[in-house]
């Protein structure tokens, strides 16, 4: 019998996947959604778990409860991993309802890092109302309350067409949740259909990381209907390569999904096709590598590191909102119990770099990060001030005349407030995202160019673009200046909590 064109470019295509993984800890994890997995031919859970993982899909997920015991089993047959469970919850003006058979369907996923993937619906309420937004916080509250004891996160489904449509209204109920299981999934098509290409998704991307718990992407074409929106990622002319460096440059690891609703083209067609394009997109994307200064323990800074220590996380003390606690764990670091300690002091040194930190400070707290150990972008419970100076959270803090005889309010100069405060409340995660230059020196190690803060990002909101420094900011490590220096973070001016630190050395060709 003769095979068809088909059936041997797909023989060609399966041949090609030997499974790999990135010697990095980014895309490690990439799963197809369901809507990519199932047609006629791969109706059941086995024979979609089976084809994920004959193309190298590190696992799957999965919309609404039906067969999820079956899906269960298959998944473990073949040794993969259920991402996510796609469900509903409701919001009406006589309360909120949530789909029925949640209990039993916590119970199938109990020990496993599964997400609740919940998108939210109305049809008496706008999303603009703030009744409505009470509602969806009572709803979300109510959800992750079962969830947590079963060791699982629910992740907000931001959806075109329903209540909860967009990435940073998901963003802001997960952080008024008050729930640290709490979290959004990014959504590339929904994303396109809402906002549309024109919004800035580096900006937003940094403005969410501290929630976000998912992302899925698929080829598209925008802008359009779903058939443009959703395409296998061989079509379509939407670049997805700026949303990968953004996401690796805020040190995103989590899971990426492969949606595939109303892709009419058979499933054995189609998503050979997108694992080989994503393949290429993550071997294209290797050289675009942050580091990680690890948070689990002091390993990557100098010695003496006083008091500081890790936990799981960190959140402001329940018997003094002026103090921070923490969960036992790794992943965050605290300057301890009283947040008066050494400054962290990086071993190694830096020149032109891009970093993403985050950060959690409680109420009235001060900290701040120095880059070269010698140039500051404040840290400070800034929650509510109408007019932010250089001293508050974002601001690149003032250099200082250190000669006698100058009275104080003359000695300090050259501090730039930052544009907008964009400060969050205190015992919240914040974040920075700053690239910065170095000064530059000639053959003779005579300085030609000053330091420069080219982009401050504080909370996703560009607060500094271009700002040099003739100097190091009051209270450096160093007071000369130098090609590079370690990454400082300020521990003796009151507690303060870090995660997440990534750092990138910048070249002339990025």
């Amino acid at each position: 019998m003769k095979r068809t064109v088909v059936e041997l470019t797909l023989i060609i295509l399966l041949g090609s996947f030997v499974c790999f993984a990135e010697n990095a800890p980014f895309f490690n994890e990439f799963f197809a959604m369901d809507t990519a997995t199932r047609d006629a031919e791969h109706a059941t859970p086995d024979l979609q778990v089976s084809f994920a993982k004959e193309l190298c899909f590190t696992g799957i997920s999965w919309t609404g409860f039906d067969q999820m015991a079956e899906l269960k089993n298959a998944l473990q047959s073949h040794g993969l991993k259920l991402y996510a469970v796609y469900f509903w919850g409701t919001i009406e003006k006589e309360g909120f309802q949530i789909q029925p058979g949640l209990p039993d369907i916590l119970e199938i996923m109990k020990g496993n890092e599964y997400f609740l993937w919940l998108t939210i619906n109305s049809q008496t309420w706008k999303s603009n109302e703030t009744e409505s937004y009470q509602q969806a916080l009572a709803l979300i509250r109510n959800v992750a309350d079962q969830a947590l004891p079963y060791g699982v996160k629910v992740a907000l489904y931001p959806h075109a067409g329903c209540w909860l449509d967009k990435t940073e209204q998901a963003y802001q109920l997960a952080q008024d949740s008050g729930k640290p299981n709490v979290g959004i999934s990014f959504n590339l098509c929904h994303w396109l259909k809402v906002d549309g290409p024109e919004t800035n998704l580096d900006l937003l991307i940094r403005k969410v990381k501290p929630k976000l718990f998912v992302v899925t992407l698929n080829g598209a074409e925008p802008p359009g209907d779903w058939d443009k929106l959703i395409q296998p990622l061989d079509k379509g002319s939407y670049d997805l390569k700026p949303l990968l460096k953004t996401l690796k440059s805020v040190g995103y690891t989590g899971p990426i999904g492969l949606q595939g609703y109303g892709i009419q083209e058979p499933v054995k067609e189609h998503l050979p096709r997108s694992m080989k394009v994503w393949k290429e997109l993550v071997a294209a994307l290797s050289t675009y590598a942050p580091i990680r200064i690890s948070t689990d323990d002091l390993n990557a800074f100098r010695e003496p590191t006083g008091t500081w220590y890790s936990g799981a996380d960190a959140m402001t003390d329940p018997q003094n909102e002026a103090l921070l606690t923490s969960l036992p764990g790794l992943g965050v670091l605290i300057n301890g119990k009283d947040g008066k300690t050494n400054h962290l002091i990086t071993k190694e040194e830096w020149g032109d770099v891009e970093l993403h930190i985050e950060f959690m400070v409680p109420k009235g707290s001060n900290s701040g990060v120095y880059f070269q150990g010698r140039y500051e972008i404040q840290v400070l419970d800034s929650w509510g001030v109408a007019e932010p100076k250089h001293s508050d959270c974002g601001g690149i803090y003032q250099r200082w005349h250190e000669e006698p005889g100058i009275p104080d309010d003359q000695r300090g100069y050259e501090g730039r407030p930052p544009r907008i405060n964009a400060a969050r409340p205190p015992g919240t995660w914040q974040s920075f995202d700053v690239i910065f230059k170095a000064p530059k020196f000639d053959a003779e190690g005579k300085k030609i160019a000053n330091a420069q803060f080219v982009r401050v990002i504080h909370n996703g909101i560009v607060v500094h673009e271009n700002q040099e420094l003739s100097g190091p900011t009051r209270a450096p490590l160093f007071n000369d200046e130098a090609p590079k220096g370690p990454l400082m973070l300020q521990g003796d001016h009151g507690p303060v909590a870090y995660r997440n630190i990534w750092i990138r050395h910048l070249t002339e060709q990025k």
